[in-house]
């Protein structure tokens, strides 16, 4: 049961997390109209990445109430 609530959890993140890569992107000065040769890989894959793999370690702990 704990692996799938933190699946759940983790499919759940994935789009606040993206957002918040692109808000990242944007605040670290990428050019949101430009070509691919700006790309930044800590905020385009490190911030979602991260977000994520929290959320599914969070889900994965156990409930001290059960």
């Amino acid at each position: 049961m704990r692996l799938m609530r933190a699946t759940v959890f983790a499919v759940t993140a994935c789009i606040p997390s993206f957002l918040l890569g692109l808000f990242a992107y944007w605040l670290m000065g990428g050019n949101l109209q430009g070509s691919a040769d700006d790309f930044m890989f800590i905020p385009c894959y490190g911030i979602p990445g991260l977000c994520i793999l929290g959320v599914f370690i969070l889900g994965l702990k156990e409930d001290l109430g059960d």
